[in-house]
């Protein structure tokens, strides 16, 4: 259960005791890392709200994050990209957990290790009581390709939120940005109602999701 207002709690991670208190709700005022979660059964003992973020391993999604969180380089950019093989909390505002998935596409690893990275996000994904959505990243200048749509697909079908953040607006001219939002719709499941644009470097879009984000975590 959440903490109380005005009650301190820790979270117990692999890096020690993390202090909870009650935290702000309109903005992302404090963020810090918890835990690298390897098995199921090491998800944080204290249980709070959680969004997971995922995307293709160079969609920007670390740079998104640490956009998100007010922080340079909290969330670490992997210099080998499709190796993360953990799912990582990060406590926002003490309120809830911002939840970084290895990323998709580009991962060389063994086949039997592969299989361990799927069968740990797909039971995160469908088990957890605390997982108010997932944030689905694109890249602007590419069309959604089969593993984007099945994530999707498959999110719907366990009837998980889903926020599709199309990221790196700034590397598209404003008149071009029109044709290539339609272009990414169009591809996209019939389901999805809304693209959020956005963009890591600049920030711009960036407080209209976390608004959204913090109204459902809220």
């Amino acid at each position: 259960m959440p903490p109380k207002k005005g009650h301190d709690k820790s979270v117990k991670g692999r890096g020690g005791n993390v202090s909870i208190r009650q935290g702000d709700r309109s903005s992302v005022v404090s963020s810090q890392f918890v835990t690298s979660v390897f098995e199921l059964n090491q998800l944080p003992e204290i249980e709070l709200p959680e969004v997971a973020f995922a995307g293709r391993s160079n969609v920007g999604k670390s740079s998104l994050m640490n956009r998100i969180l007010n922080r340079k380089n909290l969330v670490k950019v992997s210099s080998r990209p499709g190796f993360t093989q953990s799912l990582n909390f990060f406590l926002v505002n003490s309120l809830f957990y911002m939840v970084d998935l290895p990323g998709y596409g580009f991962a060389r690893a063994p086949k039997q290790v592969i299989r361990k990275w799927h069968r740990l996000v797909e039971g995160y994904l469908e088990q957890s009581r605390n997982l108010r959505g997932v944030v689905c990243i694109l890249d602007i200048r590419r069309r959604p390709d089969p593993m984007d749509i099945d994530l999707l697909n498959y999110l719907n079908a366990i009837n998980r939120r889903v926020w599709v953040v199309v990221n790196k607006a700034d590397k598209v001219s404003q008149p071009k940005r029109k044709a290539r939002r339609k272009e990414i719709a169009e591809a996209l499941p019939g389901f999805v109602e809304k693209l959020w644009l956005v963009s890591a470097r600049t920030g711009e879009g960036v407080p209209q999701l976390v608004n959204s984000l913090m109204e459902e975590v809220g």
